[in-house]
């Protein structure tokens, strides 16, 4: 009895990592990327009064300036999509709205 338990014990022994790899994963691990941190350069753009064009009051323009719509040329280059989104009004109503910011842009 002592000859088994003993035998037993070397054959364990002996494969011993190969019971090891067993039990580990088998999956690859994965890649950890790190990134440069971000080397941006912020321009402070002074805001226009966009309640200046007519429609968008003190709500709307805050809306906007939330979203990052803070200028004249911002609302004149964004989608009519976009803006009818942020500050909850039908497409041609913003359509509107950056007309008016194009053509104040202009001047």
């Amino acid at each position: 009895m002592v000859g088994i338990v003993g035998g037993i014990g070397a054959v364990a022994w002996a494969m011993r990592d190969r019971f090891v790899t067993l039990a580990l994963s088998r999956e690859p691990e994965h890649p950890t990327f790190t990134l440069p941190p971000e080397q941006t350069e912020t321009v402070s753009v002074e805001p226009d009064d966009l309640t200046t064009i007519p429609g968008i009051g003190p709500v709307f323009a805050r809306r906007l300036m939330e979203a990052g719509v803070a200028t004249y040329v911002g609302l004149a280059t964004a989608a009519p999509q976009r803006i009818a989104e942020i500050v909850n009004v039908t497409e041609s109503r913003a359509s509107a709205w950056i007309e008016a910011a194009g053509s104040r842009t202009a001047t």
